[in-house]
């Protein structure tokens, strides 16, 4: 049996816990089994979702997520030939860390693999410090993984594409990665069967957590990022071509979760939805007859397609299918620092144009701006500002922007010794300062970005119609649970809906 795990999760105490199927380990094992392989998944989150454990080193972290040693029990009891770890987000680190030490403890003989977005970033510090961990497989891992597994025992796994481990030295190699997966339509749907999705639905904090009905799906149709942001891993990760499932496998999937799970939400998480307009139009006329409520939490770029009367025939088509929202990364406010300095190239103008195009659909929109940058000083933050509240968007997020390991950010962050003292890079998140201000204290950079959610939501509130009867529904009537009542309240006032 071949064994997944995706580990607990690390947030700041009262901060929203989510809790959805994680597609990385559901495509691996989907991959898997249509190679006859027998797999157990384990998402620890939704496993003990309720378990809330607050750190003791003073940092004001909590832990969720079901116990370790429930975890290591479990795997106990099966025939294990080898055992996998995500580590997707650098939250999950130190959780995985736990579970892989305490796995080499028990069961010494079990390989064990980490993989993932932060492990794919660091792979060499983890072989160089983490003992517990034999091999690391950078990037897009499906069949990668299952060249692995089928390789053990062999005594040849040593050439896997990606792979990275010690050799007989202890000296760490890293192989080249494995090529991307162009055509995505190969891939077998993500193994969700694997998961106790009723639990899921019970809980009802998926990426976007404002759901009308717990039963929500969450799919990802296509990959990579043909923009170079320097702030964000993804161009490395899973490349700068865009990859997309076809339409026609896309709405087999929608229908296959209607079928199976009587989902009543779908959760879109691409990064780059709307980069095919005719693809995207071809799914949202294949699913309209459903009558799903849609949002696109990872947001989408302003500026696609290039031509307005066919992003109005775009957004009128996803609004026809239940798109309810669209989320906008403009990032910044200033022009030349968005294009020059983090190599966003988006015409602030575009997003502007796609709020008005976006409303007359009958679709809110939300705005994701990020303040911290490096060198950044109060007459660019005042910039973001100002532009922030001339946009009439729906509702707003601005983030605390943070130096992501295998990033442009990070090596200038890096040279120029801008890190915080307190850094550390398994306890990163968007509302602590990471990068030094240039101009201002820590403390007054948080303040500064606390003002500003307050600021753009209240105002957005007071201005937009359709948003104030969104929030209204869902402190009303919204789905509440698992004593998260508070939290989803608390974060309604201040961030997306």
């Amino acid at each position: 049996m071949i064994v997944l795990i995706s580990p607990q999760v690390l947030i700041p105490k009262n901060t929203i816990r989510r809790c959805q199927p994680p597609l990385g380990i559901a495509y691996l094992a989907a991959v898997l089994e249509e190679a006859e392989y027998e797999v157990l998944c384990i998402d620890a989150v939704v496993m003990g979702y309720d378990n809330v454990v607050e750190l003791t080193d003073g940092s004001g972290f909590v832990k969720y997520g079901a116990d370790t040693q429930q975890i290591v029990d479990l795997i106990s009891k099966h025939n294990v030939t080898c055992v996998g770890v995500t580590s997707l987000f650098s939250s999950m680190t130190e959780c995985a860390f736990d579970i892989t030490r305490q796995i080499k403890k028990q069961l010494p003989h079990i390989p064990i693999v980490m993989g993932g977005n932060h492990a794919s970033n660091t792979a060499t510090e983890i072989l160089a410090n983490e003992m517990s961990v034999d091999f690391v497989l950078k990037g897009e891992a499906e069949y990668s993984f299952l060249s692995f597994v089928e390789r053990l025992g062999t005594g040849k796994i040593h050439d896997v594409p990606g792979l990275c481990y010690r050799d007989l030295d202890q000296k760490i190699v890293i192989n080249e990665t494995a090529s991307f997966i162009d055509d995505l339509d190969q891939l077998p749907d993500p193994g969700f069967h694997l998961f106790d999705m009723e639990r899921y639905f019970e809980i009802g904090m998926p990426h976007n957590p404002f759901v009308k009905s717990g039963r929500v799906g969450s799919i990802m149709t296509s990959r990579g990022c043909p923009e170079h942001c320097y702030f964000c891993t993804s161009p490395t990760y899973t490349g700068t071509k865009f990859r997309s499932i076809s339409a026609t496998r896309v709405i087999q999937q929608v229908d296959k979760l209607v079928a199976l799970y009587g989902i009543k939400e779908i959760q879109i998480l691409d990064d780059n939805f709307t980069v095919d307009a005719r693809r995207v139009i071809a799914i949202c006329d294949g699913i309209a007859h459903h009558n799903l409520r849609i949002t696109l939490p990872n947001a989408i770029r302003a500026d696609m397609p290039t031509n307005q009367e066919k992003r109005r025939r775009m957004y009128k088509s996803m609004a026809n299918a239940g798109v309810e929202q669209i989320s906008i990364s403009v990032e910044h406010g200033n022009q030349e620092f968005l294009n020059a300095v983090t190599r966003k190239r988006l015409n602030l103008d575009e997003v502007r144009a796609s709020c008005h195009i976006a409303h007359d659909c009958g679709i809110l929109v939300h705005a994701n701006f990020m303040m911290g940058f490096p060198f950044e000083d109060a007459r660019l933050r005042k910039e973001t500002r100002e532009f922030a509240l001339s946009l009439e968007a729906d509702s707003f997020s601005v983030s605390i922007t943070q130096p992501l390991p295998g990033t442009p950010l990070w090596q200038i962050v890096e040279e120029n010794k801008l890190f915080m003292s307190t850094f550390s890079v398994t306890r990163m998140t968007y509302v602590e300062v990471n990068i030094i201000p240039h101009d201002i204290s820590a403390a007054e950079l948080i303040d500064e970005v606390e003002a500003l959610n307050s600021e753009l939501n209240t105002r957005a509130r007071e201005h937009s119609s359709m948003a104030n009867a969104k929030y209204k529904l869902f402190e009303d009537t919204g789905k509440q649970s698992a004593g998260d009542r508070k939290y989803r309240t608390q974060f309604i006032k201040t961030a997306s809906i």
